[in-house]
């Protein structure tokens, strides 16, 4: 089995920066499943580059596991479209994991990414490749999984480049 994991941007520049990153996940995603391994999506079906990369799974009938940070998540989507794309994706997930935090906060997000990237055997992780300071964020996370050893697919959307490491 393979265990597709994803980090990424909430926000992306533009429909045709969407719709590279669409692409990018799509083709990565039917490249895996086209071994004979079976394979899983791993998410936290955040809004931008998490619920693009879980549609394409679902699109290629890809296994969806997902977790959810903390209780009230699905308010933390700031349109009525992204809440519904987090709900229809969650609804469609055959494994579900909701985790103990019962409201936002860094550390629940902390640990809603780590589980995707510790469970991972590659991560695809989408974004500008910037280091922030930010706890739980996709620089955080990534970090982590380069310590566990993990295989990244860096999908850098305002350059339309991709990078694998590891």
């Amino acid at each position: 089995m393979v265990r597709v994991g994803v980090v990424g941007h909430r926000w992306l520049e533009d429909v045709a920066t969407s719709a590279f990153v669409a692409s990018r996940c799509h083709d990565y995603l039917r490249s895996v499943s086209a071994d004979a391994r079976p394979v899983v999506a791993l998410s936290a079906l955040a809004a931008g580059s998490d619920t693009l990369f879980a549609q394409a799974a679902v699109a290629l009938g890809i296994p969806l596991s997902a977790v959810r940070p903390f209780d009230s998540y699905a308010d933390d989507f700031s349109t009525a479209t992204a809440r519904h794309a987090y709900g229809e994706l969650w609804s469609r997930a055959e494994r579900q994991v909701p985790l103990a935090y019962r409201s936002r906060s860094e550390e629940a997000y902390r640990a809603a990414m780590r589980w995707v990237a510790e469970r991972s055997d590659v991560l695809l992780a989408i974004w500008d490749g910037r280091p922030t300071a930010q706890t739980g964020g996709t620089a955080d996370t990534v970090a982590h999984a380069r310590a566990l050893g993990r295989r990244i697919l860096h999908i850098v959307p305002a350059e339309r480049r991709v990078a694998v490491h590891g």
